[in-house]
């Protein structure tokens, strides 16, 4: 029994870097950072995907660490697994960012209500568009690949071994970059529509000038934006998929990347 508890305690500062990496994977995508989940059922998730992933990386993990040391290189491995899960997330924030854009030019931001689940204000459109996406996400087992993404990155990059170097900010340029790219793609269509909803409003106003286009010119707005947006949704099927799979392989060129710098200090040293 002594002996199995000493293991367990040399164990314990390489489990911690594994659960640090995977707790900032989960703090950073949407659906798994929302408020509206209790910390208990986070701090669950975060400990069972640890368990499950500890096995299959353990021969990356560094053997003879401290606590004291366990405890700094956990700080690092947290930001690197908040890295991990700003690619896989880029669908769903380019999601909320085409809802907002959609809500906005159809004045429906009028219509706000708090979703506790955000933690701040959306439109009927933002939730159309973000739990839509979210499905999609799912039916495409995108969280079966960002775990799969997860237990290759302790191979290329070993826990305490990230170097944050002009990689990573070329990544975060290019996830940002990408984001607002398919968030543009997802939304053109509706808010060019609208677009010609108001400059042919503007016509009418000008030909009409009796005419109440305040009153006509909101449901008109709305329901050529309903309209558009589900003709836009039914085949937005691919510009989704392409957004997941260029998420995750933006990650995996990243820690590439890191892998080749570390490979070669490595080299030198």
């Amino acid at each position: 029994m002594p002996l199995e508890l000493l293991q367990f305690e040399m164990l314990l500062p390489a489990f911690g870097l594994v659960l640090a990496r995977v707790a900032g994977v989960v703090w950073a995508v949407p659906f798994l950072a929302s408020q509206q989940i209790p910390s208990v059922v986070k701090a669950g998730l975060v400990t069972t995907l640890s368990l499950m992933v500890f096995p299959a990386v353990s021969p990356f993990l560094p053997q003879s660490l401290t606590l004291g040391q366990a405890a700094t290189g956990m700080v690092g491995e947290f930001i690197v697994g908040e890295v991990m899960g700003l690619g896989a997330g880029l669908v769903l924030a380019a999601a909320q960012i085409c809802g907002k854009l959609v809500s906005h030019q159809s004045a429906m931001t009028l219509g706000e209500a708090y979703n506790p689940l955000m933690d701040e204000p959306t439109t009927v459109l933002d939730e159309v568009w973000y739990f839509g996406v979210l499905m999609f996400f799912l039916a495409l087992r995108g969280h079966m690949a960002m775990v799969g993404v997860l237990l290759g990155s302790f191979e290329k990059v070993p826990p305490m071994m990230m170097t944050a170097d002009g990689a990573l900010g070329e990544y975060v340029v290019g996830i940002l970059r990408s984001t607002f790219d398919l968030a543009l793609r997802m939304s053109g269509p509706t808010v060019l529509a609208l677009l010609l909803t108001s400059l042919i409003l503007g016509l009418l106003t000008r030909t009409m000038p009796q005419l109440n286009i305040l009153s006509v010119g909101f449901s008109f707005k709305i329901t050529a934006a309903l309209m558009i947006l589900g003709i836009t949704a039914t085949f937005s099927g691919d510009i989704i998929a392409d957004g997941i799979a260029d998420g995750l392989d933006q990650v995996g060129q990243l820690f590439e990347q890191v892998s080749a710098t570390v490979g070669r200090g490595a080299g030198v040293s």
